[in-house]
């Protein structure tokens, strides 16, 4: 840290300091027993057996990935700013039977203007019957991570999670990093003129540690997002498809997978998870999952519209 230049860091406290949050992190506890109503990763689901179980646009029946249990989650004290609801189950689902995941990268809509999520579903059940059997729920006959048969899932088995919170700060990758990159440089001092490329203003040693001390990686809730690619929502927020020379059709193409709000809460995050040891989670070569919500939407305790991405090396 001595060889970075002292205005370089200055630069990355102002970052912290303006971007701080507290958000939850989610470590796999991999011997934890879990039952059908535990938060965990993977698995046998917990399931309301008075409604229809979540399907693909093929029919198929979907795939648990996680599910957390809010009951037990705000009993922990583990909902910073209480923007997750207060009780019941949150539960993402996608597919097992597609190589993309379930996951909907053209931005197809529905006709009131919502992301479709026809090959993934996040679903809020607001209460929970601690009743329900395990043996009910797998007479549904839903595709499990248990499963060795399936070969397109990211996950493969079902592990016990554990919940901490965690401050967190603006990644490099976040497509608002760029905004206080440009206020962090100003209040320290900083004049970097036309500069928006992190790699290319800091030092070898000063982005390096930028991006440790930034770094999202790693399972969230409402933390920031991390990427190995970029951030989904950058197109929608700067870049102007008349700028780039498309022709009509073109343009109508982009306009049509354009999103129509801003997904500005990370409401869980998936990261690969593995190493000499262990091997929990793949996302294609090393990637990162995101399932992304708008504020008001999560107030409303409305999960029908979400931005699911995910991106690897």
């Amino acid at each position: 840290m001595c060889n970075i230049p002292d205005i370089e860091l200055k630069t990355i406290a102002e970052i912290k300091n303006m971007t701080a949050k507290k958000a939850v992190n989610i470590k796999i506890a991999p011997n934890k027993a879990v039952n059908i109503t535990d938060s965990k990763f993977g698995g046998v689901p917990y399931w309301d057996m008075g409604i229809d179980y979540p399907k693909d646009c093929e029919g198929k029946l979907l795939m648990l990935l996680a599910q957390i249990n809010l009951d037990k989650l705000n009993e922990e004290g583990m909902n910073p700013g209480n923007k997750l609801p207060k009780c019941g189950m949150l539960q993402f689902f996608i597919s097992s039977t597609d190589d993309l995941s379930g996951a909907n990268f053209d931005n197809e809509k529905t006709s009131d203007g919502k992301l479709k999520q026809d090959g993934f579903r996040v679903v809020y059940h607001k209460s929970i019957n601690y009743n329900v059997s395990k043996d009910e729920i797998l007479l549904i006959g839903m595709p499990l991570s248990t499963n060795a048969d399936e070969e397109l899932i990211p996950i493969w088995n079902e592990y016990g999670i554990d919940f901490e919170i965690k401050e967190t700060y603006i990644g490099t990758d976040d497509y608002r990093f760029n905004k206080y990159l440009i206020e962090a440089s100003q209040k320290a001092g900083w004049d970097i003129g036309e500069c928006r490329n992190v790699y290319s203003l800091f030092s070898e040693e000063g982005y390096d540690l930028a991006t440790e001390e930034l770094g999202c990686t790693g399972h969230w809730m409402l933390g920031y997002p991390y990427f190995t690619q970029y951030d989904p929502r950058e197109d929608d927020n700067f870049y102007n498809p008349q700028e780039d020379g498309l022709d009509e059709e073109e343009i109508a193409e982009y306009y049509a997978r354009k999103l129509n709000k801003i997904y500005d809460i990370q409401l869980f995050q998936m990261d690969s998870d593995f190493g000499r040891d262990y091997d929990y989670i793949m996302w294609g070569d090393a990637g990162v999952a995101n399932f992304f919500i708008n504020e008001k939407d999560l107030e409303n305790e409305d999960f029908t519209d979400i931005l699911y991405y995910w991106d690897c090396c």
